[in-house]
């Protein structure tokens, strides 16, 4: 994503400044969406792009010199009411981070595969969430059947991801490949936004994704 990186910077930061909490993910893709309309006019936006492997949340363009970034974002949510710029949010809490972190992990997977068969394409996978419980790196040390898929500050992720043996099929249903990824990659988490109360804390994860660089 490198030809996009003070562009992206640019974008995030108009987003945190007039929309500092969603509803739901359309509301985040929405309001990304008009950040970038607002800090680069002239880009080319296409919401809900492909299927399958290629379905990204937003693809944007520069027709001109045929280059594009496909983005696939993640909204998990912990309990918080508050109030915003007079705006009203009951945000409900979705659990289930075992099964979030490996959709994530399949996302950059995607995207990998994804940039690899369009040339001029790169990618991102962004996580925003208010619960910490993605960002903090366990305080203890019992085995969990999704270690290889956590998002933890300073985790790093590389090779063949896989549920450990014992995963119940109730909990990977429709989840059940190992994921191998090409590249290797250090998570690193971003403050966005600070609210009212409990769990107003929101942070942000950004994964880059480029073309493969050798055979």
């Amino acid at each position: 994503m490198s030809n996009w990186g003070s562009r992206f910077g640019a974008w995030i930061e108009h987003l945190r400044r007039t929309r500092p909490v969603f509803q739901s993910k359309s509301d985040l893709v929405h309001s990304l969406t008009r950040s970038i309309h607002a800090c680069d006019p002239p880009l080319k936006l296409h919401p809900g792009d492909g299927r399958g492997t290629e379905r990204v949340d937003l693809r944007v363009s520069i027709p001109a010199v045929g280059v594009h970034l496909a983005l696939r974002l993640r909204y998990p949510r912990a309990t918080w009411t508050g109030t915003v710029a007079g705006e009203r949010f009951a945000l409900k809490n979705h659990s289930a981070q075992d099964l979030t972190c490996y959709d994530v992990v399949r996302d950059i997977r995607d995207l990998e595969q994804l940039t690899d068969r369009h040339l001029g394409w790169s990618g991102a996978v962004l996580l925003l969430t208010n619960d910490p419980l993605y960002w903090k790196r366990p305080d203890h040390h019992r085995p969990a059947i999704h270690d290889t898929f956590r998002l933890y500050e300073g985790a790093h992720l590389a090779g063949v991801r896989a549920w450990r043996p014992y995963a119940g099929q109730g909990t990977t249903a429709k989840r059940e490949e190992d994921l191998a990824l090409r590249s290797a990659y250090r998570y690193t988490w971003s403050w966005y936004s600070r609210s009212e109360g409990r769990r107003g804390d929101f942070r942000l994860l950004t994964v880059p994704i480029g073309r493969r660089t050798s055979p």
